[in-house]
Parts: structure tokens; C-alpha cells; sequence
């Protein structure tokens, strides 16, 4: 098994390593901006400028919970070799896995539920129970928090931030998806009815 360097530190980072230990990952630490003399959660912290040294026998993972960092780290870094870490309760519908396998840098957290015809892109994070049902497009640095429920024929497009506990409602066909812009935001426990514009936050039930 080779050695896993997770970008970050923080919570979401914590919980990344828990999700590696249950595959069976041995070798783990934390990159953040400055190494520390401290670990966190037992694991060592090495600094950005060290991880020439460790490059080899070693995957990456951004766990970071704003897409947009996911992002300036992928840009920063992106000869590494990023892997996708699905925990082992995550369930994925047919021929799911192979499509992800075709994406990069995606964590799905326990309780994550893929159903089928997702096409999903890289570096996105679905966090603790979430749901995406058929024939859903997620882009690059799309964030579902924990709860979240996309579904069907609905359209995340990059950087976009689905908040907890919040809902997506079916878009209209294949060809009519519903679709949430470029890097915009959705509220907690929100109920998205219609399309969001890119750059644009959405909160309450009906959104707005």
C-alpha cells in the first residue's frame, strides 16, 4: 500500500484520514503552508515545500472543504498522482465505478449514494450521506455537504457548493437539466425548484 499525503489539516482533512485508514492505508500525513513540530490526530504535518522529497510510492488528496482551494492546490501541484477515496459504504450504481475511475481526486464519504449514468468530474467532495440519482452532471470542484440530495438530470457545474441538508430538485429530461452555475452557492436545508446562475448564493424553501 503505498503512502497517502492529504492537503490540509483541518476537520475535513481528519475525516478524509479516517475514510484512507478504513482502505487499509498505513503511511499517512498532512501538507499544509508550514510544516509543524505538533501532529494532528497522530498524523505529521510536513509544509508544501517538502513534498518533492516524498513524491515517490506516494497518492494524493486535497481534503479541503472549499472548492475553490481544492483548486489553487490542483493548480499548484498538479503533476501529483491524485486518486479518488471512496469509502467502503459508499454504494454506486451500475457501471458507476468504472466512470469514476475515469475522474481524479474525488472523495465520497461513508453513506454517499451514486445510482447510475452520473457523470461526475474531478476533485469534487460528497460528503457524509449524500445522494445523486440518474443522469446527473457534476463538474470539477463541486462540493454536496453532508445530507445533501441531488436528483436526477440535474447539472452542477464547477466550483458550486451544495449546503447541508439542502435539496435539488429533478430537472426537466436529459436534455433539460436543472442546473446549478459556476461556483455558486446553496443554502442549507434549501430546496432548489429551478435554475441558479453562476456566482449567485440561494437559501430558503422554495431557493431564492
Amino acid at each position: 500500500m503505498k503512502k497517502l499525503g492529504i492537503f490540509g489539516s483541518s476537520g475535513m482533512a481528519r475525516e478524509v484520514a479516517d475514510i484512507a485508514i478504513d482502505l487499509g492505508y498505513k503511511e499517512i500525513f498532512f501538507i499544509d503552508l508550514e510544516s509543524r513540530k505538533e501532529e494532528v490526530s497522530g498524523y505529521e504535518i510536513i509544509s508544501e515545500d517538502e513534498i518533492g522529497s516524498i513524491c515517490k510510492n506516494t497518492n494524493f488528496i486535497i481534503g479541503i472543504g472549499e472548492g475553490g482551494i481544492r483548486e489553487k492546490i490542483y493548480n499548484k501541484f498538479s503533476e501529483l498522482n491524485y486518486i479518488n477515496l471512496i469509502h467502503p459504504s459508499a454504494t454506486l450504481g451500475f457501471r458507476q465505478k468504472e466512470k469514476l475511475l475515469c475522474s481524479k481526486g474525488n472523495i465520497l464519504c461513508a453513506g454517499t449514494r451514486l445510482t447510475n449514468n452520473i457523470h461526475i468530474g474531478d476533485f469534487g467532495i460528497f460528503n457524509l450521506n449524500t445522494t445523486v440519482t440518474h443522469d446527473c452532471v457534476i463538474g470539477d470542484f463541486v462540493t454536496i455537504s453532508p445530507g445533501a440530495n441531488i436528483s436526477g438530470n440535474v447539472h452542477l457545474k464547477k466550483g458550486s457548493y451544495i449546503g447541508t441538508g439542502s435539496t435539488i430538485l429533478q430537472g426537466k429530461n436529459l436534455k433539460e437539466k436543472l442546473i446549478v452555475g459556476e461556483y455558486a452557492t446553496v443554502g442549507a436545508g434549501a430546496v432548489v425548484v429551478k435554475d441558479v446562475p453562476a456566482h449567485t448564493i440561494v437559501k430558503g424553501v422554495p431557493a431564492k
